[in-house]
């Protein structure tokens, strides 16, 4: 069966979904049973499509971004789309925009008013249009998938809603961003301040040039608003979580914490009150040795799910690099589509 794929926003993690595609293209057709082609990919006032399939092989090599599409169209004129493009699913990869979830926004709805399923890599539309969006989808009898957006190769919205199906979950606990447990490991091993912990993930390309997303909380707190409006029952927003980042973490901080045994991490957590209130917290604080996250360290993420039937449930791991998040999407894909069961 031939799925025409179209991405959105082609930047570092949209090339590399186009290129792990490539790569794993005949095992997915022979695995899972499905065609899977890059029909289309949307920049920034410039599109490129071709029912058939763009030619991928030539587009990856002309880079990322809106000039590799303007190069791409300088070799395939013909290929240059003038009018809005339509296919079998969205990918969704623009830069995340908490203000107002564009351009992700108008693609997602451009693609629903077109019967498309969707696949988002990106936050922010989902963020900050919830609601909006899955009531548009639900009307266009569409599917949405996400996984990508709430802790990239980590499976968290996976286990949640496949793997403790039937269980309540009253409590979630998470490690959900790769550099913000980073910069907190190297503090801890390396006895170095927050500032050059971040100067050194920086250097290293796992902190962004501006890195506030990620030590202000604010990227935990968009994939803790995903989960906990997936799998706990409520509609929540950005207003609604308590956010404090690690900015503030001392190395005299880290010290005591390490001279008993305790390890400070950056834990996105929800819980219900004795009222039955859903709680919303991102912030840094102790956790003992014994607990399930206290050695998940370096770039890695984990997440602990405390259910009434089946006890703790904890994963950790997952690669936090765009190779990561492109790979959760197109699991996301393959899983939407798949012909194997």
């Amino acid at each position: 069966m031939k799925i025409q794929v179209v991405l959105s926003g082609y930047g570092t993690v949209g090339k590399e979904f186009i290129k792990l595609l490539h790569e794993k293209y005949l095992y997915i057709n022979e695995t899972y049973g499905i065609d899977l082609v890059i029909s289309g990919v949307l920049g920034r006032n410039i599109a490129i499509h071709n029912e058939e399939g763009l030619s991928v092989h030539h587009l990856l090599m002309y880079g990322d971004g809106t000039a590799a599409i303007e190069r791409y169209i300088e070799h395939h004129p013909n290929e240059r789309a003038i009018n809005s493009i339509s296919g079998s699913v969205l990918v969704e990869s623009t830069v995340t925009n908490l203000k107002d979830g564009n351009p992700g926004k108008q693609y997602i709805k451009q693609a629903i008013e077109k019967q498309m399923d969707i696949v988002a890599i990106s936050k922010g539309a989902l963020v900050t249009n919830w609601r909006e969006i899955k009531e548009a989808a639900k009307k266009a009898n569409v599917r949405i998938r996400y996984s990508g957006a709430t802790a990239a190769a980590l499976p968290t919205i996976d286990i949640g809603q496949f793997s403790l199906a039937g269980c309540n979950i009253e409590k979630i606990e998470g490690i959900l961003n790769g550099t913000t447990n980073y910069i907190l490991t190297k503090m801890y091993e390396d006895d170095i301040s927050f500032e050059e912990a971040l100067k050194e993930a920086q250097h290293k390309g796992i902190a962004e040039t501006n890195p506030i997303l990620d030590i202000s909380g604010s990227d935990s707190a968009c994939k803790l608003l995903l989960l906990t409006n997936s799998l706990m029952g409520v509609e929540n927003t950005l207003e609604d979580i308590q956010v404090n980042g690690i900015e503030d973490v001392t190395k005299q901080q880290i010290r005591t914490a390490k001279e008993q045994n305790k390890y400070i991490k950056l834990i996105a957590s929800a819980y219900r009150d004795k009222n039955g209130n859903l709680n919303l917290n991102v912030e840094p604080y102790e956790i003992e040795e014994e607990h399930p996250l206290a050695k998940v360290n370096g770039t890695e993420k984990g997440i602990t799910f405390f259910t009434d039937t089946m006890g703790q449930v904890t994963t950790i791991g997952g690669a936090s690099n765009p190779r990561g998040a492109a790979a959760a999407a197109l699991k996301d894909v393959i899983n939407l589509y798949r012909k194997d069961f």
